[in-house]
């Protein structure tokens, strides 16, 4: 709970998604948020926590040592979190971690950003919050975008 009350949280999938791309698979993560409020998206991503034990697909679990890890220490790829363009977002994380924008995928609720994919990043839309299902359609579109 914030101290004006409000409270956040992940989508219901997004902790065990972040915990198994992350802890299980070993996919750099990012984020890119157009925000005029950047120091409070870092500052929720402090505050939220991430299990993979609450995830309803029991493809990978926490053993019983692993402890929950605040939001922020997944994102291991960058966080791009300030206004601006989402095209200037990627260039930065492509820049800062020499991943080759072909080997991106992006997941984003606004149809607009699909403006990243003229880099050739593979956007996925995503219009009711992150899911296993949206995971995998994204993963299929981006392989067969590669030719997989």
């Amino acid at each position: 709970m914030t101290p004006t009350g409000e409270s956040y949280e992940f989508y219901q999938d997004s902790g065990p998604i972040l915990h198994a791309l992350v802890s299980h698979l070993a996919v750099k993560v990012a984020a890119a948020s157009r925000t005029n409020a950047p120091e409070l998206a870092k500052d929720l991503l402090k505050m939220l926590w991430v299990s993979g034990q609450q995830q309803q697909q029991q493809t990978y679990t926490l053993s019983k040592k692993e402890k929950p890890r605040k939001a922020l220490d997944f994102f291991d790829g960058g966080l791009e979190i300030y206004p601006g363009s989402k095209i200037r977002h990627f260039e930065t994380l492509h820049r800062k971690t020499g991943i080759p924008y072909e080997d991106m995928l992006f997941f984003d609720d606004e149809s607009r950003n699909r403006d990243v994919e003229a880099l050739g990043v593979t956007m996925w839309l995503v219009r009711d919050g992150m899911t296993w299902s949206e995971l995998e359609e994204g993963v299929k579109e981006w392989r067969k975008r590669r030719g997989y």
